[in-house]
């Protein structure tokens, strides 16, 4: 958590669980137990840009009285501009490259969304980018 707290770039590659029924226990497996979305809600200050290279990160459910409620959601009502994710499970191996390519093109300065579209158009494996989608300021 401090590390995410208030830094420009915040990539967390980790296994997750979407939560249907409460998207609030949504969880990202860490080393030292789940990052839920309980847990984001107590950062200072989010990360300007999330990449959340966790299976189906992407994913909110809407519950009554239609608002949103998830990962992104909650990363955007903490602050954050920009979050990359993907709404599908993803596998380890194939999502790497794509990763090394979104942010090859970030620090050659290309905004989140030019960045994942670039990066998806290099990677061999079609696939694994198909699932990522940019949310926010790109």
């Amino acid at each position: 958590m401090r590390e995410l707290d208030g830094a420009d770039i915040a990539h967390i590659a980790a296994h997750g669980r979407l939560r249907r029924d409460n998207a609030l226990f949504s969880a990202i497996a860490c080393a030292d137990g789940p990052l839920t979305v309980y847990d984001l809600e107590r950062l200072r200050a989010a990360p300007t840009l999330v990449v959340l290279s966790v299976c189906q990160s992407g994913v909110a459910s809407v519950t009554a009285g239609d608002e949103l409620m998830g990962f992104t959601a909650s990363l955007f009502a903490l602050g954050t501009r920009s979050i990359v994710a993907t709404v599908v499970p993803v596998e380890d191996y194939a999502t790497a490259p794509l990763m090394a390519a979104l942010h090859e093109q970030l620090r050659a300065g290309d905004g989140p969304a030019a960045a994942l579209a670039t990066a998806a158009a290099r990677v061999a494996d079609p696939v694994s980018s198909a699932g990522f989608v940019c949310y926010g300021t790109g």
